[in-house]
């Protein structure tokens, strides 16, 4: 990771996949445990989107079905994440 000072309003950020990989999960997991006032303030600038964006793509690349939540949990490197059925009845619906 590097990080250079380009002027009083920006930073320029160099990650490999592994470290865009890593923020997003946790960027991810801060967002679901906040309230809706703490998820606007979070991402107010969209980060998890534009990174989200950014990830399906590259494993896109790789082959990976990013509409299969197992193959997708598997390429940001998430670990004993629940199946797509399982997802569907936490959430109150048919898989």
């Amino acid at each position: 990771m590097l990080l250079k000072h380009r002027d009083n309003h920006a930073i320029d950020l160099t990650l490999s996949l592994d470290q865009i990989k890593t923020i997003y999960r946790a960027l991810f997991l801060q967002l679901r445990a906040a309230d809706a006032e703490e998820f606007d303030a979070l991402d107010e600038g969209d980060m998890l989107m534009t990174l989200q964006r950014f990830l399906q793509q590259r494993a896109a690349d790789a082959g990976v079905d990013v509409a299969d939540h197992s193959a997708w949990d598997r390429f940001i490197g998430v670990r004993n994440a629940p199946g797509c059925a399982k997802r569907a009845a936490d959430r109150g619906r048919p898989a």
